[in-house]
């Protein structure tokens, strides 16, 4: 979702005087709700549901022009020029999802708004760090994406040791998982909004090829974006440090889900060669 935010920005602007509905989770309706765009009515979003059991275009639709982002895989449902659909992954090809929806806006003859990034930090907010926190993401939306947990720990240790304040941040796929702290503070934020309040206020952030680290690097917070197993060309947050640990085997899959590196333990080399030092070099180097 925060990678098609620009999409949506530029094609709100461009259908600027027609309404504009969104049908999204509860967590997300804000980002939405700062384009002027309202909820989707309940009797629409039925009518869109029926989309997917439909052979044809339905007539209820007939003046609806539905934009769908994603990846690779088009929702099934009728082959018609009012399903706008966003493919933000294509086959062999490492294009962030950010320029493959710029692409497909162009196709459609919707312009792309440069300025979307000021937009975004204009209605949500920037950094503005407080203190010497570092926040810390030890999780992924896949269990392979993730550095060693005990890594994240002894950096908890050697950034103390410095003055600086490290805690770590989870989500609720860490929670389940019963993800550790380990003696460091912890938190677990209720909403994308108290996130976004953390992350204006620290100092820096550390994490993996996440969701946090996207909502970061928009609102301008510096920081440390650990890969592996994907590509940072296609996948890195905005004015993140990079460090991988240059496997020739890295990146190896452009979509993870499933058991999308089989030979691989967890967590994968690519990731367990990544060394606490050029961590911490890359961190200091943030000025």
């Amino acid at each position: 979702m925060l990678l098609a935010w620009a999409a949506f920005f530029s094609i709100s602007s461009h259908f600027r005087n027609v309404p504009r509905f969104f049908r999204t989770r509860p967590a997300h309706a804000p980002f939405f709700a700062a384009l002027d765009a309202a909820a989707c009515p309940a009797k629409l979003s039925g009518e869109l549901d029926g989309l997917y059991a439909a052979s044809s275009w339905p007539v209820s639709l007939e003046r609806i022009l539905v934009v769908r982002p994603g990846l690779s895989s088009r929702p099934d449902v009728p082959r018609d020029p009012r399903f706008f659909f966003l493919p933000g992954v294509v086959p062999d090809r490492f294009d962030p999802p950010r320029e493959l929806y710029r692409q497909a806006l162009a196709a459609r003859g919707i312009p792309w708004r440069e300025d979307w990034l000021a937009a975004f930090r204009k209605r949500f907010g920037r950094h503005t760090p407080r203190g010497d926190t570092v926040l810390l993401f030890p999780g992924a939306g896949h269990i392979k994406k993730t550095w060693p947990l005990e890594r994240f720990q002894d950096l908890a240790g050697r950034l103390a040791a410095t003055g600086r304040e490290p805690v770590f941040v989870l989500g609720p796929a860490e929670v389940e998982r019963g993800m550790s702290c380990g003696p460091w503070p912890c938190r677990v934020p209720d909403s994308l909004t108290e996130l976004m309040t953390a992350l204006r206020a620290a100092r820096t952030v550390v994490g993996a090829d996440c969701g946090p680290m996207h909502l970061a690097g928009m609102l301008g917070t510096p920081g440390v974006a650990l890969f592996g197993p994907t590509s940072p060309r296609q996948w890195a947050p905005i004015g993140m440090r990079i460090v991988r640990a240059d496997m020739p085997c890295a990146p190896c899959a452009q979509i993870t889900s499933g058991d999308f590196a089989p030979d691989c333990p967890t967590p994968p080399p690519c990731l367990a060669g990544i060394t606490m030092d050029r961590v911490l070099t890359e961190l200091d180097g943030i000025t």
